[in-house]
């Protein structure tokens, strides 16, 4: 069910969650919220699910980093969509896997925390369901970024 909602608390909220594992792992969250976008209509639930995935593979991303670790978490209006981005400076994804991480089973974590390679499939479900796009970018070495498209309004229906 969707609601109108402020993306950026839904954002804040699902930050929240992981803020003491942030913390512990020494793992500093900037944040640039565009504070002029309105209301979007969403199922804040699944998009506070969506960007958690996206958080917890950042956060793990960084974890074998040395030096500053950094998460950036960024929404800005671009015309009618809302942009919400969400960049690491961890290792970053190799070109071979870049194609495939948003394949249902796909995984490049392995041995004891192995992960079910469930992770960027639902976040693409979920902000599908939104009428939305993702998109990541991402250079061996120098992190990644993932970025989300959601229209700022519901198309009318005729």
């Amino acid at each position: 069910d969707k609601d109108y909602a402020d993306l950026n608390d839904t954002i804040e909220k699902a930050i929240q969650i992981k803020s003491y594992e942030f913390s512990v792992d020494n793992i500093k969250v900037i944040k640039e919220f565009d504070r002029s976008l309105p209301p979007l209509k969403i199922n804040e639930h699944r998009i506070q699910q969506a960007i958690l995935n996206l958080l917890i593979n950042a956060h793990e991303a960084l974890l074998n980093k040395k030096g500053e670790r950094k998460i950036k978490v960024k929404t800005k209006k671009e015309g009618e969509k809302a942009i919400i981005e969400i960049s690491d400076n961890g290792p970053g994804i190799s070109k071979e896997n870049l194609g495939k991480i948003f394949l249902p089973f796909f995984t490049t974590k392995k041995g004891f925390k192995k992960g079910t390679g469930f992770g960027l499939s639902i976040v693409q479900k979920i902000v599908r369901e939104h009428n939305g796009n993702i998109f990541v970018s991402s250079k061996e070495g120098k992190g990644a970024t993932f970025t989300i498209l959601l229209p700022l309004f519901e198309k009318k229906g005729r």
